[in-house]
């Protein structure tokens, strides 16, 4: 590291709350602590920073930190330089940030990101914040009337601001992770889905036109497949519209806004098309999708070393989390609930409609379904009537998504018995909700419960990389069982 790398003050100004209409998505927290592709905002802007700025950086929260970030210039030399970039500022390309981080050191002189209200502001003498220190202690740089004069404009970047819902929409839509196979291309206008699976991106592109016309104002229109030789891709059309993942972590949902999105949610699954079946092929269906499927998932797991690493560490701490134990045990309950399983019609599915894939506005109640499963004839669309219902029902009573975004733990209780504990607020106020509601279609709570179960269990080797994620999957899963059994 250079002596220069050693002269720069990194300041993430983190002092401010979310307000207004982004308040109502993502709930009261600074802007840092937003979960934005599983992580905070936070972490996705320490890790895009060179190594050596990471020994650089200060997150400003409260006045503890602006005394000590007041101490650390007073003690530095007077060629040290400061970079205060707001925690509301976002990088949709953080190699642009991590290109500009890199040249802090060789600047000459101040520069900000706009000439009013800059979510960026350089000073090549760091020493010059302590002349703005009474204003900078009461509120951060980008809420300033002044205009920045004397300073350059940075034409290299232009960080978007978060705490405007347009900005935030932008920045957030789309930001669920994607598979290692898949590429996704956001512009303003479009939303490019590349995969080298070139049948699954074919049925994905497919499905809205076969879906029955009365499906259709529930989802995004597909267009312009290309098949691409190696990969294949497909466009629709880019709603800035938040998804419901991200407000149900935040804890965004009140009892008075949950009920219409779960009343809606519940509408299009009533509403799906059906077609007249045996119950004994309906019975076969199922088996299939809940059985079946669990099985080879539990066979894929097991032959994978990692897979065998965790199982081993799960069942040396319980012997009940052994994934053969839970899967016996899934099988006897199944069977004791398999006439739960059989209905007289199948219906056309989305196939994946947890909250990631269910874009919603709270205030205007507009409901959009994202990345189905697909279908490549007429055949292909139709389903299991449960299926579609136990995966809304893994991310509101399963809390798949707070698994998924890394809220929880895995410990140990006082007694010494392996837990998993879920950050949520409010969420277990709202869960009563959809439980009324899901009655009053007249849906079995334990049937539904245990093909709930099922998708955690048939998700571990789907999610291998994240070993804690896979515990998590395994103890929830046996937490359901419980509950099943006891009724």
């Amino acid at each position: 590291m250079s002596n220069a790398h050693t002269k720069l003050l990194l300041i993430l100004d983190d002092r401010e709350f979310a307000s207004g209409d982004v308040r109502h998505l993502v709930g009261v927290r600074r802007f840092g602590d937003i979960i934005y592709r599983r992580r905070p905002l936070v972490e996705h802007f320490r890790s895009a920073l060179p190594d050596w700025a990471k020994n650089c950086l200060v997150r400003l929260q409260n006045a503890d930190d602006l005394a000590t970030l007041r101490l650390a210039i007073e003690q530095s030399s007077e060629d040290t330089a400061a970079c205060v970039i707001a925690g509301r500022a976002g990088f949709p390309q953080v190699s642009d940030l991590a290109q500009l981080i890199e040249r802090l050191p060789y600047a000459e002189e101040d520069f900000t990101d706009s000439l009013y209200k800059p979510l960026l502001v350089f000073l090549r003498n760091a020493h010059d914040l302590i002349d703005l220190w009474p204003a900078f202690t009461r509120a951060p740089l980008h809420s300033w009337e002044q205009a920045w004069q004397d300073a350059q404009r940075l034409q290299s970047l232009q960080p978007l601001d978060l705490g405007k819902i347009s900005d935030f929409l932008s920045f957030t839509s789309g930001s669920t992770a994607t598979r290692h196979f898949n590429e996704v291309q956001v512009d303003a206008y479009y939303y490019t889905k590349r995969s080298s699976d070139k049948r699954k991106m074919q049925a994905e592109y497919s499905f809205y036109g076969l879906v029955p016309e009365r499906m259709r104002p529930w989802l995004i229109q597909s267009f312009d497949f290309q098949d691409e030789g190696e990969r294949a891709s497909y466009k629709t059309l880019r709603y800035y519209l938040a998804d419901a993942s991200l407000q149900w972590v935040h804890g965004s949902f009140e009892a008075e806004t949950f009920l219409p999105f779960v009343e809606r949610l519940l509408f299009f699954i009533k509403e799906r098309p059906q077609q007249f079946c045996s119950r004994e092929q309906s019975a076969a269906i199922a088996r299939e999708l809940f059985v079946g499927k669990l099985e080879r998932r539990v066979e894929d797991f097991l032959e994978m070393e990692a897979g065998q690493r965790i199982n081993q560490l799960a069942a040396s701490a319980d012997p009940e989390l052994d994934i053969r134990r839970q899967l016996e045990r899934y099988r006897k309950l199944y069977k004791r609930f398999e006439r739960g399983f059989t209905f007289a019609y199948m219906v056309v599915g989305h196939g994946d409609p947890c909250f990631s894939n269910v874009l919603y506005d709270q205030q205007r109640y507009l409901l959009k379904l994202i990345d189905p499963k697909g279908a490549l004839s007429d055949q292909e669309l139709w389903t299991h009537p449960l299926y579609d219902l136990c995966k809304i029902s893994h991310s509101v009573l399963g809390d798949y998504d707070f698994i998924n975004n890394g809220l929880y733990s895995v410990g140990f209780s006082d007694n010494n018995v392996l837990i998993l504990n879920i950050n949520n607020a409010n969420q277990m106020s709202l869960k009563p909700i959809f439980l009324e509601k899901v009655r009053a279609l007249g849906h079995d709570l334990c049937v539904m419960r245990l093909g709930e179960a099922s998708l955690f269990l048939s998700m571990l080797p789907l999610h291998i990389d994240y070993p804690n994620k896979v515990m998590a999957f395994m103890l929830k899963a046996r937490q359901i069982l419980d509950d099943v059994e006891i009724g």
